[in-house]
């Protein structure tokens, strides 16, 4: 149909391998501060269309790719800090060429952290009080989970994992305001969200299930 197929990846770029070809993206949009990085947005266009793009610009600012998109001096200590970031990733995995170590380095972390996940998954849909929100178990999951506790607001549940116990989670939409609405849970609060990453451990998730156990068998 002509479409331009742009791909919002910020959520999944820290925690998969994104092959923009593979995937039929013309654009695919992420940013670094989301695998470990400074807040910089990345854009991956393809040059075809990135020669066509006519964004809104200063007129002084220049036409030619990629430079046509920013509009005046760069934030050169913030990219500057973005290979860092990819070095870390590359230097989990292994292989001959940098494409091979960061696809490798990637799927050692998927694989670490489902492992957390599903782990996490697990034990909620065995407490009592616990709503998961979650696809069917077909679908491919990022180590991100979202659930209410029955009689306790979102809010509540992080001021006490925080207060209590030491533990970060986080409550609210996170901007899938029209899911929240949908699923009734604006409403309440939103949900409660736990994210993991490679440097988090079997015991703060045991850590974290043991604080969830205490919280709701006070209530």
């Amino acid at each position: 149909m002509g479409a331009i197929v742009v791909v919002d990846a910020v959520h999944a770029a820290p925690h998969l391998s994104i092959q923009r070809n593979e995937v039929g993206a013309d654009i695919i949009l992420c940013s670094a501060y989301k695998f470990f990085g400074p807040h910089v947005g990345i854009a991956v266009i393809r040059s075809d269309i990135f020669e066509n793009i006519k964004p809104y610009k200063l007129k002084p600012a220049p036409s030619y790719i990629p430079d046509k998109l920013e509009t005046g001096t760069q934030n050169h200590e913030g990219i500057a800090g973005i290979k860092p970031a990819v070095d870390f990733i590359a230097g989990l995995g292994q292989g001959a060429t940098r494409a091979e170590q960061l696809i490798s380095g990637f799927s050692k972390m998927e694989e670490y952290e489902n492992r957390l996940a599903e782990k996490i998954r697990t034990a909620l849909g065995t407490m009592p009080k616990i709503k998961l929100y979650q696809a069917k178990t077909s679908v491919k999951k990022t180590p991100t989970i979202a659930f209410e506790v029955e009689g306790i607001t979102p809010a509540e549940v992080c001021r006490s994992m925080a207060e209590d116990y030491g533990i970060f989670v986080a409550d609210g939409d996170f901007y899938a305001t029209t899911l929240a609405k949908l699923t009734g849970v604006s409403s309440r609060g939103g949900w409660v969200r736990v994210g993991l990453a490679p440097y988090n451990s079997d015991e703060e998730v045991d850590r974290f299930l043991e604080a969830l156990k205490e919280l709701t068998a006070s209530k």
